[in-house]
């Protein structure tokens, strides 16, 4: 009897397999079919293979808004922003005033070497135009097979004629680390960009030459750092934590799908003072950094900025045919005390991806609340609420049309540094330089006031230094100049007694827990 009642689960269990094989099948046939009607009535030109990942995207978009997708182009770029390696010249570039221009070549590449120098115009590239290109478009372009050519087409403020140029592509290493110097005789400064492969060790190198340089507090900042690898976020969280502390906890579908990870090792940062800059820019890797690993759950130290994003998902990647992959979602993360900081995406994506501050701000105060080790009270999902909240402020209409839509800040600074060739580090912004970037407005019909100049003086008078201090000794000699007005670096700093008091209490509370335990 026993062995029929088996028997007869098994043929059940067999047949609603096959029913649900073949429903799967029925459904997939649907998508067959609907490909040949397409092909046969629609008056567009017919593209299977984008056909097909379109139906793929569509099918992950009914899961959750971070599984994606990716092509082999995409893929490929994944691979590189991981590794922090490529093949191309060399250069960071961006859309300036409706032209895509060199930012900055990087040091030791070919960019570098042929004399490329920022504010160059890139006007063409293997001879076809770049009017209609994006920067995505050029990139790929620039980019290739180690040792091949590419011929670029330069068109240069202050020289009549077109610059022609032939490449060699090579191997150009990407930082994840964009800055790390010191801002006085006892702050150190680390930008850091994304998670890459690399980036642990960038760190460590970053500290360690902090320290050498006479470091005894560091300003982390992690604003618009979008995440990356989950090993490279508890690498940098081990960085700062004893050996010992939690640092995230993932749970995938079943219990046993869950791994917790903990610091391993003491690297002598420890008991560095420490704040850490996010804002809504800052996601996946950066909060397990902030709210985990570095401060809040662990009570290491103190967050300044804005609410992060708020994004408590785990991407696996699965490679697929060819050079194609999935990025699935197949876990939550749950920092040290618990809490999970997924924000909320059950309503539309649309609305996950493009929410309006007022609306954040609203959930926030409805978001339930955990407990750090020695009694913060910190919230759950939404993402990482900083601990002392500091906003950057808003540009008005006139600041934005100078900085973004006509990049005038950008082009004066090129052409100024074009025309002086005696700018120092010291280099301020003058009533000559002032006079001259009025000039310069006038020239090329960008409108002002004099009373919209005198509003927002503070502001133009340090974003010139920046753009050509930039222009002549690099990007990290602007980023200098700017924290000098940006309002959240200043807290940090201000904020560096209270982060101290507070892990202070945070060592004692755990003194007495293990006190406690050996009596």
């Amino acid at each position: 009897m026993k062995k029929a009642t088996v028997a007869v689960m098994a043929a059940v269990l067999c047949l609603v397999l096959i029913a649900a094989t073949s429903l799967e099948e029925a459904r997939l046939r649907r998508l067959v079919s609907l490909s040949a009607f397409l092909r046969t009535h629609s008056v567009a030109t017919f593209d299977y293979e984008k056909f097909i990942e379109g139906s793929i995207g569509g099918m992950l978009k009914t899961l959750d808004p971070h599984s994606i997708f990716m092509n082999r182009e995409d893929y490929s770029r994944m691979q590189e922003d991981q590794v922090g390696r490529f093949y191309g010249i060399g250069m960071i570039i961006s859309m300036r005033n409706g032209k895509i221009t060199v930012v900055a070549p990087i040091a030791n590449t070919p960019a570098a070497r042929i004399g490329l120098r920022s504010g160059d115009v890139i006007y063409e590239i293997n001879g076809e135009s770049t009017e209609d290109m994006n920067t995505n478009g050029a990139v790929t372009v620039l980019r290739g097979k180690k040792g091949t050519k590419v011929d670029i087409t330069i068109k240069r403020p202050g020289v009549k004629k077109l610059l022609h140029f032939t490449v060699e592509r090579a191997e150009i290493p990407e930082r994840t680390v964009e800055h790390a110097f010191m801002t006085d005789a006892d702050t150190g400064y680390i930008l850091l960009k994304s998670f890459g492969e690399k980036s642990g060790k960038e760190m460590l190198s970053a500290l360690q030459k902090l320290k050498k340089q006479g470091m005894k507090r560091l300003v982390l900042d992690l604003r618009n750092n979008p995440g990356g690898l989950l090993s490279a976020a508890v690498y940098i969280s081990d960085l700062f934590l004893p050996k010992g502390d939690l640092v995230v906890s993932i749970k995938g579908r079943t219990s046993s799908d869950k791994v917790d990870f903990f610091a391993k090792k003491d690297k002598g940062f420890e008991n560095l003072p420490l704040v850490v800059l996010i804002n809504r820019g800052s996601a996946s890797g950066s909060e397990i950094v902030a709210g985990s690993g570095s401060i809040q759950d662990n009570d290491r130290g103190l967050i300044v900025g804005k609410t992060s994003w708020g994004k408590g998902l785990v991407q696996s990647v699965f490679k697929i045919g060819g050079n194609e992959a999935l990025a699935l979602t197949t876990a939550k993360y749950y920092t040290a005390s618990g809490r999970c900081i997924q924000r909320d995406y059950s309503r539309s994506f649309a609305d996950y991806f493009n929410p309006s501050e007022k609306k954040l701000e609203k959930e926030e105060k409805n978001l339930p609340l955990y407990k750090t080790g020695i009694g913060r009270k910190v919230h759950s999902g939404g993402g990482i609420t900083p601990d002392k909240e500091v906003s950057m402020g808003t540009l008005d209409s006139f600041l934005v049309n100078l900085r973004f839509r006509t990049s005038a800040f950008f082009r004066f600074g090129i052409a100024y540094s074009h025309d002086h060739n005696d700018i120092s580090r010291k280099f301020r912004a003058d009533k000559k330089v002032l006079v001259a970037f009025k000039k310069f407005l006038k020239e090329k019909k960008i409108p002002f006031t004099e009373k919209e100049f005198k509003k927002d003086l503070p502001y133009i008078k340090t974003t010139i230094e920046q753009e050509i201090l930039s222009t002549r000794f690099g990007l990290e000699a602007g980023t200098r100049r700017f924290l000098k007005i940006d309002e959240q670096f200043k807290k940090a700093v201000a904020s560096f007694p209270e982060s101290v008091a507070l892990y202070r209490k945070s060592k004692a509370h755990q003194g007495k827990k293990m006190a406690a335990v050996r009596n």
